[in-house]
C-alpha cells in the first residue's frame, strides 16, 4: 500500500528529509501496528482514510483481538481484598494492569468505539467510596483503603495515556500531584522510619526498610509516587495545566531524577498499614531508573520504556540519567540511519509486569532482525518527537 505522506510537521518545525524517509521506511515496512501509530503519532495524521484502514487492521489483528476479549472479565468494584487485588495487579498476562497498557500500546485510545466502551466500566475504579474515604480521611488508614488508591492510580494512568479525561479522573490525578509534590518540593530523601520508631514492631521486620506512614505511597499525607503516578501526569492533558500545576510537575520530575531518589530500594521498602501495626509488606513501583551499563536482562529491558516516560517531563531531559540513556541509544544508530537496539531492550515476554517492560513488542511476527530495526527505529523517533 502506498502511504499519501506529503508533510511531517514535529511541533512546528519540518522534520528533516532523513527523518521523512525513516517514517516513509515504516509505513512501507511496518506490521500493522507500527503503520498505524507512525501514521498518528509520527506523521500526525489522525484523520484520513489511511489511518482508519491502519486502524482497521489493528483491530483486526489476534493479539488484539484477544486482549479486548480480556478486559470482559472484569466487572464492578465493590471489595479490593487479596482475591480482587491478584486479578489486577500481577505478572499475570491476564493480568488487568497487564492488558489495558498493551493496548495503548498497540495504538487504541479515545475516540476507538470497541476500546471506549470496554474503558467506560473502570472509571468506577477510580472514583468510588473507598477511595474517597482513603483520601479525605489518610489520618485513618485501612489496608482496603490503600488497595483501592494503587488500583484507582494505575486506572488512572490509562485513562490518561489514552485521553480519556474523565472529570472524576482528572480530580483524582491533580490531588495526587499535589500531595506528591509536597514531598518533592521539599526534596525529601529521608523515607525511612528511624530505628528508635521500630521498637515493639514484630521480629521478623528488623533490618528492613519501614516507610515513613506519611509518605506511604497510598495513604500518606505526603505520598511518595507511584510509577503509575508519573505515567498518569505524562499523559495530563496541557489545557489542564496551570502555571502551578506546572511547576508542581516539575519538582516531582527533578524529585525522582535525582540520584539520591535512584538510590532507594526496590519499592522504596515496606509499609506497614493501618494503625495496628502488625503487618509489614513489599511496597513495590517506584520509578526504578536501571544502571544502563549493566548487561542485566532486569535492566536493559527497562531502559527505552523509561526513557519514554521521563520524555514528556521536560524537567528531567537534563538529568544526568536521561542525558545518559539517549546517548546510549544513539550508539545503536545503523549506517543508513535505522535503530536496532538490542533485543533485551524491547523485551515481549510471555508473562511479566508491563511497567517492569516485559511488553515491549509492537510487531506480532518478532522472529527478524528486521522486525527489531523497525521496532527500535519508531521508539527512537517518538523519543526525538516527545523532546522536541
Amino acid at each position: 500500500m502506498q502511504w499519501h505522506c506529503v508533510e511531517w510537521m514535529f511541533g512546528e518545525v519540518a522534520m528533516q528529509s532523513e527523518t521523512f524517509d525513516l517514517i516513509q521506511w515504516l509505513l512501507d515496512e511496518g506490521g500493522p501496528v507500527i503503520r498505524y501509530r507512525t501514521l498518528v503519532e509520527l506523521a500526525g495524521y489522525t484523520a484520513s482514510s489511511d489511518c482508519e484502514a491502519a486502524l482497521h487492521a489493528v483491530l483486526q489483528t489476534e493479539k488484539t483481538q484477544w486482549l479486548l476479549d480480556q478486559l470482559d472479565r472484569f466487572g464492578p468494584l465493590t471489595r479490593v481484598d487479596i482475591g480482587t487485588l491478584n486479578a489486577l495487579h500481577g505478572m499475570r498476562p491476564t493480568c488487568l494492569e497487564n492488558i489495558i497498557p498493551r493496548l495503548l500500546e498497540r495504538g487504541l485510545r479515545a475516540g476507538v468505539a470497541v476500546f471506549d466502551e470496554k474503558m467506560e466500566r473502570f472509571r468506577q475504579y477510580v472514583d468510588n467510596p473507598l477511595v474517597r474515604q482513603a483520601l479525605d480521611d489518610p489520618t485513618h488508614p485501612t489496608v482496603e483503603g490503600g488497595r483501592a488508591v494503587l488500583v484507582a492510580t494505575v486506572l488512572a494512568s490509562y485513562f490518561m495515556r489514552g485521553g480519556y479525561a474523565y472529570d472524576e479522573v482528572m480530580q483524582f490525578v491533580l490531588r495526587r500531584v499535589v500531595s506528591i509534590s509536597r514531598l518533592a518540593a521539599k526534596k525529601i530523601y529521608d523515607i525511612h522510619l528511624p530505628e528508635a520508631q521500630l521498637a515493639g514492631l514484630p521480629k521478623q521486620w528488623a533490618g528492613k526498610p519501614i516507610i515513613n506512614p506519611d509518605m506511604d505511597p497510598m495513604t500518606g499525607t505526603t505520598p511518595l509516587p507511584f510509577i503509575h503516578d508519573l505515567r498518569a501526569f505524562a499523559y495530563m492533558p496541557a489545557e489542564s495545566l496551570s502555571a502551578v500545576t506546572r511547576r508542581q510537575l516539575d519538582d516531582i520530575a527533578i524529585y525522582v531524577t535525582d540520584e539520591r531518589y535512584r538510590a532507594f530500594p526496590p519499592g522504596y521498602g515496606y509499609v506497614c498499614p493501618g494503625t495496628s501495626r502488625r503487618m509489614c509488606y513489599a511496597c513495590g513501583w517506584n520509578l526504578d531508573l536501571p544502571d544502563l551499563d549493566s548487561a542485566a536482562p532486569y535492566n536493559q529491558r527497562k531502559i527505552v520504556q523509561r526513557l519514554e516516560l521521563l520524555a514528556h517531563f521536560p524537567a528531567a531531559h537534563q538529568s544526568a540519567w536521561f542525558q545518559e540513556g539517549m546517548r546510549l541509544l544513539e550508539t545503536h544508530r545503523t549506517e543508513r540511519g535505522t535503530y536496532a537496539f538490542p533485543a533485551a531492550f524491547l523485551k515481549e515476554a510471555k508473562a511479566g509486569y508491563y511497567v517492569g517492560g516485559e511488553y515491549m513488542g509492537l510487531e506480532d511476527t518478532r522472529r527478524t532482525a528486521k522486525t527489531l530495526e523497525l521496532e527500535s527505529t519508531f521508539r527512537m523517533l517518538l523519543l526525538k518527537k516527545l523532546i522536541a
